[in-house]
């Protein structure tokens, strides 16, 4: 039997879902009962982390948001505009239902998980700060004026996409016209080589003699200047959601697993927000994919939906659901 699921219930998690087919291993698919949707007015919202796929209608995650048009947007060069947001750059978005069940932004960061001058060009794409950086089909690979560009050794530029263990999967990337642009990266502090150290990425930290050691397994954001192989940290950003007006009940994330030592056995690779120790999740070890659900502390992740690789592939499967589709992808969780 093929069972259609609505497209709210599958991106958001709003209410039972009822799945007919699932993957080869793992539980035998049942109602998971999520977090209801708040009521105007009322205490939590959705957090939600992923790839933007279409700047006029603000679609992250297969969700198409509203947003006041004098919203500001954030990045690690200051305050932005709505106008300013572009195909494949990755957002953190913090959401909230008005009295119709419109979501509706209420603060969005732009992360870029490296920005620098590019060391090497490779087959797959290029390396950043020593990173890999793959550059995905049909991601964007724009210069200053729009126009696309080639890349090449020594051109600073910003890139978009998500980790994948400690490579970048590239969503877009920016040619940047100026030389004086910081060095940054951002994602889930690891431990580095030595036991006091720490790193993001292959990239080892140096941090100031006075600075405390951020904590492994919290997401930051690291600017300063290459030094002797290691990032000397000139300032340091935690967290991924800024503003906060209430806390985040709801987590709509896109990325790769990545194995870790502890239940439930794997953490979103970069991102640095944990699954609670019940969730099943070795039916998507090996795939890009989009996990919703509600959060107290742990994310307690419901559903994960397998996404394809490849920028257009991505976007049209799921621009595709809003009439329903048959969820060969949708794997539950619990």
């Amino acid at each position: 039997m093929t069972v259609f699921v609505s497209r709210r219930a599958v991106l958001l998690g709003i209410g039972a879902l009822a799945l007919a087919s699932c993957a080869p291993t793992g539980p035998e698919p049942r109602n998971v009962e999520v977090a209801d949707r708040p009521s105007e007015g009322g205490i939590g919202g959705t957090g939600i982390i992923g790839i933007l796929n279409d700047p006029a209608t603000l679609s992250i995650n297969g969700l198409d948001l509203a947003a006041a048009p004098d919203l500001e947007v954030r990045d690690i060069f200051g305050q932005r505009q709505l106008a300013d947001l572009a195909a494949g750059q990755a957002l953190n978005v913090e959401a909230y239902s008005d009295a119709d069940g419109m979501l509706v932004a209420q603060s969005i960061g732009v992360t870029y998980p490296l920005i620098g001058p590019i060391d090497a060009v490779t087959d797959d794409g290029f390396r950043v700060l020593g990173v890999e950086v793959e550059v995905e089909p049909g991601a964007p690979i724009v210069g200053p004026d729009g126009v696309e560009f080639v890349p090449a050794p020594g051109q600073q530029v910003a890139v978009s996409g998500v980790w994948r263990d400690d490579d970048v999967v590239a969503t877009r990337v920016d040619l940047l016209d100026t030389t004086t642009t910081p060095v940054v990266i951002a994602g889930e502090v690891k431990p580095g080589q030595t036991p006091d150290s720490v790193r993001l990425g292959t990239v080892e930290l140096a941090l100031p003699a006075d600075a405390p050691s951020p904590r492994v397994g919290s997401f930051v954001t690291a600017i300063g200047e290459p030094q002797g192989g290691v990032l000397s940290v000139e300032r340091l950003e935690a967290g991924r959601f800024a503003g906060s007006v209430a806390p985040l009940t709801r987590l709509s994330v896109e990325g790769y697993l990545e194995p870790i030592t502890v239940a439930p056995g794997y953490a979103i690779a970069g991102l640095g927000h944990s699954f609670d120790d019940e969730a099943v999740l070795d039916a998507l070890a090996s795939s890009r994919a989009l996990y919703v659900g509600p959060y107290d502390g742990d994310f307690r992740v419901a559903l994960g939906l397998r996404l394809p690789e490849g920028f257009d592939a991505r976007r049209a499967l799921l621009a595709s659901v809003g009439d329903g589709f048959a969820p060969e992808a949708a794997v539950p969780t619990r």
